[in-house]
């Protein structure tokens, strides 16, 4: 048959190529005296800047990459289970675990705030569950603790410092640690029974304890002014346990496997219990009883405010120590559910988001958050998901162990391509880490440390090798196993020189030059997530105008490139759509979902 015969006319149906790429924060957006946690403790969401370190869901301190004003948006207070709260907008992210998932063994999936306020309820259960963070390390202050952590809990619960210091517990074996855990130059005598009394080994001396006392501001205080110095709460991982464990030693008891309860007269000594059990993964709930009575000799008394806090712990944290306690002590026989019981807007307030260099970009807030940006590949059709980033872990979705080196990568597509498999959609998450994996290979080849040290820029043109191999495996994927495919990305801002104008600021995908321009013409559709904004314009008098930027909360896709950001596609698709895989498959199908259809907030999408 000669070539002329052969001519094809019209389109060819075929499984599509997909770049989506998204500014950082979609879906993530706080207000500015949101607090965030960093290794030295929570600051103001505003008061963040690159270069900074804040905790991310891991526990450990990340470098804050990148700070993004967000504007005004209408911001909601979300509640959990134990009273803790924080703000964010209607669209931001959360990673929750449903009723029905939970009864059917599911890990959760990612969902918008808006999603979370129709369903929060299934039946008369709280339907929504978020997890919690890791045990937090805080900053090393090089500075070593004045007194042993478990001793200064049991002082707190159990002790009085307005002559010598005394620390009254019956109990043997805690005066015998109390003796234990004092400075060398400390001794413990027997007052009474149920007391001991720490003096000095030096007669005429004051003990050292007491003076480490006074040195912290807490010699002599009443039990409803006691607190924890911010030194304590900051301590190692080990150092916070051992005090929590000296304070629910002294006024805790186990109330069942797995939980404690603690009681004080002091709110701030109450509310730095709560700190200890959550900086350490557990669960805390304050619960205030005002003028609880009781009786003395016979006779009836109001006493103080009593603030009583219940906790429980993961399987792998003993908060007690003391013996009574420990035959007590068992491990949990429930998962812990931090479930979202109501949320509330709290009017417009100017909000920001931050990226950091955690694979998940995860952080911890006023409680704890998780956010990604790989649901729109999730909602694929049959999608297997190469992950360059660890942030698919609370994404219930078929994925490769996570890819550490780029053989791994090639591995995957390697299995993909000659393997038997019923997935539909390959989903690459994301190409900016997996240009991490591509560098580091070609450094190790070529025996360097980092790819700049090739020179002249080599170093990147090298890589192209790596990536048209990438590309070709996934055409090869393509077009012999009739599978999509579509790569996430994150999004940089970079100078464009247009030469029919001066140079301008756009966003792109967050790849090199080289491998950005690559990587683009391969693809059928480059596709920009954003969040919809419209701008106002008022009269500021004297015939002077000023244009505002408004967020809407909708995350969107654009298509079309304009001069604020890349962006092409060869399905002739409207200029922008809601971020929903489904719409755009739709488009994809020459069908328009959006005619005649209801908005996405209604849809839940």
């Amino acid at each position: 048959m000669k070539l002329l015969e052969q001519v094809q006319r019209g389109p060819v149906a075929a499984p599509r190529r997909t770049l989506l790429y998204g500014v950082h924060g979609v879906g993530k957006a706080q207000p500015l005296d949101a607090k965030v946690l960093t290794p030295n403790g929570f600051v103001n969401m505003g008061n963040l800047n690159v270069g900074d370190e804040v905790i991310g869901s891991d526990g450990q301190a990340h470098r804050v990459i990148g700070v993004y004003p967000q504007g005004a948006k209408e911001v909601f207070r979300v509640t959990f289970r134990d009273g803790s709260t924080t703000r964010c907008c209607d669209d931001h992210l959360w990673f929750t675990q449903t009723f029905n998932e939970r009864a059917m063994g599911l890990v959760g999936a990612v969902r918008t705030l808006r999603d979370i306020r129709r369903t929060l309820r299934y039946g008369t259960h709280f339907n929504h569950a978020v997890p919690r963070v890791q045990p937090v390390q805080f900053a090393d202050l090089g500075e070593t603790l004045p007194i042993d952590p478990w001793l200064l809990g049991m002082y707190l619960g159990d002790g009085c410092s307005s002559g010598n210091v005394l620390i009254t517990n019956p109990e043997p074996d805690l005066q015998a640690k109390v003796a234990a855990s004092l400075d060398a130059g400390d001794a413990c005598a027997q007052a009474t029974a149920i007391s001991v009394r720490i003096k000095s080994r030096s007669r005429g001396q004051q003990a050292i304890l007491k003076s480490c006392l006074e040195s912290l501001g807490l010699c002599g205080l009443e039990s409803h002014e006691k607190f924890v110095p911010r030194l304590f709460l900051h301590g190692s991982i080990d150092q916070r346990l051992a005090l929590l464990q000296g304070l629910l030693d002294s006024d805790g008891y186990v109330t069942k496997p797995g939980a404690v309860e603690f009681c004080s007269a002091s709110r701030q000594l109450a509310a730095d219990v709560c700190f200890l059990v959550r900086s350490l993964g557990g669960s805390a709930r304050l619960i205030v009883k005002l003028k609880p009575t009781f009786t003395h000799r016979g006779e009836k008394r109001v006493g103080r405010t009593a603030y009583r806090v219940f906790a429980s712990f993961p399987a792998e944290i003993v908060p007690v120590s003391s013996e009574k306690h420990l035959r007590k002590w068992a491990a949990p026989q429930w998962k812990i559910l931090h479930t979202i019981r109501s949320v509330e807007t709290v009017g417009t307030q100017l909000c920001q988001c931050i990226r950091i260099d955690a694979p998940d970009s995860l952080y911890v807030t006023d409680d704890f958050i998780l956010t990604h940006n790989s649901t729109f590949g999730a909602m694929a059709q049959a999608p297997v998901f190469i992950q360059t980033e660890d942030g698919l872990t609370n994404i219930d979705c078929q994925r490769f162990p996570l890819a550490t080196k780029y053989a791994d990568v090639i591995a995957a597509l390697g299995e993909l391509y000659t393997e038997p498999h019923e997935y539909r959609t390959v989903v690459v998450d994301s190409v900016d880490w997996l240009e991490r994996l591509i560098w580091a290979d070609v450094c190790q080849k070529r025996s360097v440390e980092s790819i700049e040290d090739i020179g002249y820029g080599k170093g990147y043109v090298f890589a192209l090798t790596n990536w048209r191999e990438v590309l070709q495996g996934l055409d090869a994927l393509r077009n012999e196993r009739g599978m999509s495919v579509i790569l996430i990305a994150h999004a940089q801002i970079e100078r464009f020189a247009n030469p029919e104008t001066d140079t301008y600021d756009r966003y792109s995908p967050r790849l090199h030059k080289q491998a950005s321009a690559l990587v683009q013409e391969w693809a059928d559709e480059v596709l920009f997530a954003t969040y919809s904004i419209h701008t106002k314009t008022t009269e500021e008098g004297f015939g002077r105008k000023r244009v505002v930027g408004l967020g809407t909360g909708e995350r969107i896709i654009r298509t079309t490139e304009r001069p604020a950001h890349v962006a092409k596609n060869r399905l002739n698709l409207p200029d922008e759509f809601p971020l929903d895989y489904r719409i755009y498959a739709a488009f994809a199908r020459g069908e328009n979902p959006l005619a005649n259809a209801a908005s996405p907030a209604e849809e839940g999408v």
